[in-house]
């Protein structure tokens, strides 16, 4: 069993001829809980020597709600390095919208095995109608992993 998914190396080699010539980019990092946001954007971080913010470190009480001012901070802060700043988590683009950071890139991560994901159904489901996350997507990395 591979260290890591060779799908891992090759978002990495297609993220490798933007991100070199235009550091300063936000790279985000979409799908359903469960499906490997959380393990890619580390591995991507890892890789381009980078910052990753993962929303779920932010959530305010009441459920999938964020502290966005903290998460503004920080994107600002990468981006000014001119670094890129990796962002993973549910609802991704809404907290970027409100943010008014419109991701530069977006990664879509689906897990075949669990494609619904495990919680927040409904809310996921209004979020995708809305944001459309996967058919936006710049990359669509599919994760087969059990849990």
């Amino acid at each position: 069993m591979p260290i890591r998914p060779s799908d891992f190396d090759r978002v990495a080699a297609e993220l490798e001829q933007v991100l070199t010539s235009h550091p300063a980019k936000v790279v985000a990092i979409d799908g359903r809980s469960g499906s490997g946001k959380t393990t890619l954007g580390r591995f991507l971080a890892w890789y381009f020597n980078s910052s990753l913010v993962e929303l779920d470190l932010f959530l305010a009480e009441g459920g999938l709600v964020h502290r966005e001012p903290e998460i503004d901070r920080i994107i600002g802060h990468r981006l000014a390095l001119r670094r890129p700043v990796f962002i993973e988590g549910l609802k991704v683009l809404s907290v970027l919208e409100a943010l008014q950071k419109p991701p530069d890139i977006l990664i879509y991560v689906r897990n075949p095995k669990h494609p619904r994901g495990f919680g927040f159904g409904s809310e996921l489901d209004e979020y995708e109608q809305t944001f459309q996350p996967q058919q936006r997507a710049n990359i669509v990395l599919e994760c087969e992993h059990g849990l």
